[in-house]
């Protein structure tokens, strides 16, 4: 488990984990993380896309233009361009509409996250100045990919704060018109305000210090730090470092230093190739195709040495699923989806190893080719030829792709302790998340209400989806298990065991049931659990027969989904004979909820359970000021009383004579009365002076495991108080 080797971690790497959390956490941080997440449909489009275009096979490009004509290529260029070419748009308004929510998150501030969003958009566009001579279509894609994100970040924050003031929001007069409308009229001040903002920053920027973007800033700053330097070692390593440093802010650092490569590296491999034209040796280490070949590997910050370490400690399901995305493109050296989708970029965790590894990479070929043990780079390589194969192609030589095989190893090892020290973080916080929706769950549960935990967009919406798959995958597979809580009479002798749903996640431990049951039923997914629980307690029924106890029964709890399937009766009983076992020996238990339905289809499902010989059982009865209404209506063997009842009951007289009157009444009628949640001597005790002789709770035992259960049962025949201390989450 990614989370099992924290409490051990020396107290300095605990110290850094905690850090790397707290910046995790930041919600500036967590925003834009989000909003790239929110891009990964687009980046992953635009980079098939490329691949498609650009696939660097001789034999499959004659292939696409004899089936497809000499323009085949221009269908993925136009992909391309609604995708990665306008990916900076797209970075605006993911990342404004991520912090928007962050920041009115419980708060009816009346700020819509698509206008704010749209603005943020507007603001990015108005810094941009489309209509300068010298503003490029590339700046909508990646080359604006950092000045997008301090747009968004800054338009949003703007334009949030001109919201919350009074005297700038106009109030439309209209009645009965939607709140949609009301938000866009008083949004039109702050709005303008925030827009007007930006494009005066550009006026100044373009006015008064000349400077069309950030972009050509930095090739101004570069320009003359390089032209001073030359081709050698110091070079090549402040190259590769500011590269990735741009990268890492989400500024595209081949494109800002291409330049430096045009006047640098690629006159260097023009020498070599000369030199082998002329018969001498090449004496060019550092050249255009050495870095694209050896230090780039899958990418900037040679990515693919961190997807293939993802793989090799598995981990983090999510980011299993970006890796498995992500490798295709990247074995063709496209890593947009990894550097923004995974996220690199202003990721804490992965800056060292980043910044690191292609440092490490660079060193390490420059060695090996100083040495002599490879060969220098000679050729020109596409800069989509995979891995090894442009090892191979730049020097001439196998020993160029065996170069490449060790700075790939190089590069897992250093990523491993990483993407390890990501999953620690990402666990810590998976569980605090967790625990937050359980809260909330509880929260909601306890006011009788019933949350749509899938229907929400924000981390606890996106937990709750996760667990629900989580809980398909799990029912596929098998590893959800019933545990057993006894039910005895007042001697002590086990006559029932009430089947209980636990659900063991990899993560988060047993998962609270009744949220279980939620996102069951809301995942639509209930009807396949509800038939795994009774056939499990089938199985437990055979077993305990097996076994020669032949009168026990197992009661497990079903849902108003599962009564209004046509289908359950006859799954149900197809159960009950696959597995020959007697019905009466299976309880389904109903809540008064269920009853409440009023569905003539839960009459019938029930009326059909009941002549079938499967017995009934009411549970909670007692909690709702009709329940009395339901005995006549179906045909129970057993009540179960309320747990708050019996909670109460050697404090309260009225919790008293309320249990009184029900037994009294379930003897007249025939019924059996259990009380749940026994967990005292003096419960029992007034229990059994009332006239109740059936209990369930921790007083005899918590929920355990079937075989904890045939021990129970054996200790109680040998009239032994059995102490059980297995227990999974709570009982219930």
């Amino acid at each position: 488990m990614p989370g099992s080797t924290f409490p051990k971690s020396p107290h300095l790497i605990r110290n850094y984990i905690r850090l790397m959390e707290k910046m995790g956490n930041n919600l500036l941080l967590s925003s834009i993380r989000r909003g790239f997440t929110l891009m990964i449909p687009v980046m992953l489009i635009g980079s098939f896309a490329l691949l498609f275009y650009s696939f660097p096979i001789p034999q499959y490009q004659n292939l696409m233009e004899t089936c497809l004509g000499p323009e085949w290529k221009s269908f993925f260029v136009y992909v391309h361009d609604g995708t990665i070419s306008i990916l900076s748009l797209n970075t605006a308004v993911c990342i404004s509409y991520s912090l928007i929510v962050e920041l009115t998150k419980g708060r009816n501030t009346g700020v819509s996250p698509i206008i704010t969003a749209c603005v943020a958009l507007c603001s990015f566009v108005a810094l941009l100045g489309t209509s300068k001579a010298e503003f490029k279509l590339a700046d909508l894609g990646i080359m604006g990919i950092f000045a997008a994100m301090l747009t968004a970040v800054a338009a949003s924050a703007l334009f949030y704060r001109l919201s919350t003031i009074g005297r700038f929001r106009i109030k439309p007069f209209s009645d009965g018109d939607s709140v949609t409308f009301g938000n866009a009229v008083s949004a039109v001040i702050p709005a303008a305000i925030t827009i007007a903002v930006f494009a005066a920053v550009n006026q100044i920027l373009y006015v008064v210090f000349h400077f069309t973007d950030i972009n050509a800033f930095l090739y101004h700053i570069l320009s003359k730090l390089f032209s001073s330097m030359g081709n050698n070692f110091l070079s090549a390593l402040t190259f590769t470092f500011l590269s990735h440093f741009f990268w890492f802010f989400g500024i595209h650092g081949g494109n800002v230093l291409e330049h430096i490569a045009q006047s640098i590296y690629v006159p260097a491999l023009a020498v070599n190739q000369n030199l082998v034209h002329a018969g001498f040796a090449p004496t060019q280490i550092f050249t255009k195709t050495f870095f694209d070949t050896f230090v780039l590997m899958g990418g900037c910050g040679s990515s693919i040495c961190l997807i293939l370490a993802v793989f090799i400690l598995k981990g983090n399901k999510n980011q299993r699923r970006i890796a498995k995305l992500s490798l295709v493109p990247l074995l063709f050296n496209i890593n947009e989806l990894v550097v923004f989708g995974f996220p690199i970029v202003l990721n804490p965790i992965y800056v060292i190893p980043f910044l690191l590894v292609p440092i490490l990479l660079m060193i390490t070929s420059f060695a090996a080719m100083g040495l002599g043990l490879v060969p220098f780079t000679c050729h020109t390589v596409e800069w989509t030829t995979p891995v090894f194969i442009s090892g191979y192609y730049a020097t001439g030589s196998l020993r160029g792709s065996l170069l490449q095989l060790f700075n790939l190893f190089l590069g897992i090892a250093c990523y491993l302790p990483f993407v390890r020290l990501s999953q620690i973080v990402s666990f810590s916080r998976q569980k605090k998340n967790y625990y937050r929706l359980c809260q909330e769950f509880k929260n909601t549960e306890g006011r009788n209400l019933r949350p749509r935990l899938l229907e929400r967009q924000d981390i606890i919406g996106s937990l709750s989806k996760a667990l629900a798959e989580d809980l398909r995958d799990s029912l596929r597979d098998g590893y959800i298990t019933l545990f057993y809580q006894p039910q005895v009479d007042y001697d002590g002798r086990v006559f029932c065991a009430e089947g209980l749903l636990r659900w063991k996640h990899a993560i988060y431990g047993y998962i609270y049931p009744p949220l279980a049951i939620a996102l069951a039923e809301e995942y639509h997914i209930m009807d396949q659990l509800g038939f795994y629980v009774i056939e499990q307690a089938c199985r437990a029924i055979a077993n305990l027969n097996a076994r020669g106890y032949r009168t026990i029964a197992i009661s497990v709890n079903i849902t108003a989904t599962q009564l209004k399937n046509e289908a359950f009766c006859r799954e149900l009983f197809r159960i009950v004979e696959r597995h020959k076992v007697d019905p009466h020996f299976l309880k389904l238990e109903i809540t008064e909820q269920v009853a409440l339905e009023h569905d003539i289809k839960i009459k019938q499902t029930l009326s059909a359970i009941h002549d079938g010989g499967i017995r009934l059982e009411m549970d909670d009865f007692g909690m709702g000021h009709s329940s009395l209404l339901y005995l006549k209506e179906y045909h129970f063997h057993t009540i179960k009383l309320d747990g708050s009842l019996v909670r109460e009951i050697c404090s309260n007289a009225s919790c008293r004579e309320i249990i009184a009157s029900i037994v009294y009444l379930s003897k007249s009628l025939n019924y059996n009365v259990l009380a749940e949640f026994v967990e005292t001597e003096e419960q029992r005790r007034i229990l059994h002076t009332l006239g109740c002789n059936q209990y369930q709770g921790q007083l005899f035992s918590k929920a355990i495991s079937f075989e904890k259960l045939v021990d129970y049962i054996i200790g109680a025949e040998q009239g032994q108080k059995v102490g059980v201390s297995e227990q999974a989450g709570s009982t219930h």
